[in-house]
């Protein structure tokens, strides 16, 4: 049986982008700010205070938020300093109705939907960009869920402008070839959808390209000397001392339980799974794992959403899902400050929450007072998205 998903409405989408709107405000308010721009933040101010001076590569090819920021904001501070932190917040507030659509779309509940915003735009790694806003990752993971939203409703027009803003944003997008085919494809080898999908990443390759041209005369020019280099960093930084706490920091920290979740909700997202091809990917490429994970988000998010709707203890995974939404202020109230690489509270308390998430789930069902929502949510059957139509040239 495969869950067949329900008409979303216009005010349903707008209760949803409101949602996430209040929660960033919210957060916003809540959340000390860095005291100052250090490490890639530092890169990217500098890209927006002038974005035709050369810059250090890879950074210099992530053009879109830095542009934004000094197109809005001017080139003079604050102006430019305050639109960063506008684009941000912005940016985050953007992936949440984009969360709930994908959510939509694979069977969930209205109430379902609006779950994953909550649980996604609270998340200690997802608000640390808010603590630390001066960063080009907050547009980039929006528009990836936008575009993994454009994949499964087949909005193929605008599906190539989503791929061009995002593989501007971050130039890892381009990588998303892959999970495009895997997941349009008909069968294994389809060389029809292997056309259409160079069809959709045309224009965000030439736009890359573009890009890069005016950047070859500073840092490492070469993909294959970006390569070697990020992976140096990652034998120095991460292979060679405890490798297997890093990548359990890396899980904990960036989604936290919805991994466990996820997994449990697997099935329901379907080929779906294979936009974690780049999400992984990366880990070869840079020591910022946890960071890399999180981009995970529009697919485990929603996965993890349609796995607990329809089990028993329901109740009891809200309650958790709640814990962990609110462990940013542990760390705020521990150390003054949201972390990245480093071992906060809250990836302690998501781990520890990811434990229980599994006892509840092979609890027995006899434990819990309440049945199952006879509406479901999802089913454990492969849903196939939206496949859409091969673009044609006119």
């Amino acid at each position: 049986m495969q869950a067949t998903p329900s008409r979303v409405t216009a005010g349903q989408v707008v209760t949803a982008t409101g949602l996430a709107g209040a929660l960033t405000a919210v957060w916003l308010v809540l959340l000390p700010h860095a005291p100052f721009a250090g490490g890639d933040a530092f890169h990217y101010l500098n890209m927006a205070l002038e974005p035709k001076a050369p810059a250090e590569t890879p950074y210099a090819f992530r053009v879109l938020t830095p542009w934004l920021a000094h197109q809005l904001g001017g080139n003079s501070y604050p102006g430019y300093n305050t639109m960063f932190r506008v684009i941000t917040a912005a940016a985050l507030a953007a992936a949440g109705p984009a969360t709930y659509l994908i959510c939509r779309r694979l069977g969930g509940t209205h109430l379902a939907g609006l779950v994953g915003v909550a649980g996604l735009l609270s998340l200690p790694g997802w608000l640390f960009n808010l603590y630390q806003p001066y960063l080009i990752d907050p547009v980039a993971m929006a528009l990836t869920a936008w575009c993994t939203a454009a994949v499964l409703h087949g909005w193929t027009r605008v599906l190539p402008l989503l791929l061009t803003a995002a593989a501007l944003a971050r130039e890892t997008t381009l990588w998303l070839v892959a999970p495009l085919y895997l997941t349009l494809r008909r069968r294994w080898i389809d060389l029809g959808t292997a056309g259409s999908v160079l069809l959709l990443m045309g224009p965000a390759i030439l736009a890359m390209w573009a890009a890069r041209q005016a950047q070859r005369v500073t840092g490492w020019p070469t993909v294959g000397e970006l390569t070697a280099v990020g992976w140096k960093t990652v034998v120095d930084q991460r292979l060679t001392t405890d490798p297997v706490g890093w990548l359990a920091l890396a899980f904990a920290a960036s989604l936290g339980m919805w991994w466990v979740l996820g997994l449990y909700g697997r099935r329901s997202a379907g080929r779906l799974w294979w936009f974690l091809i780049p999400v992984f990917a990366q880990f070869a490429l840079g020591a910022d794992w946890s960071r890399f994970a999180l981009y995970a988000f529009p697919v485990v998010v929603p996965a993890g959403v349609l796995a607990i709707w329809t089990h028993p203890a329901r109740a009891a995974f809200l309650a958790l899902i709640g814990i962990q939404s609110v462990a940013a202020l542990v760390d705020v109230a521990v150390g003054g400050k949201l972390y990245l690489n480093e071992t906060p509270p809250s990836a302690w308390i998501a781990a520890g929450l990811a434990a229980c998430a599994v006892l509840v789930w092979h609890a027995p069902a006899r434990w819990w007072r309440r049945g199952a929502d006879p509406a479901r949510a999802g089913t454990d059957e492969e849903v196939s998205p939206a496949v859409p139509a091969a673009p044609t040239a006119s």
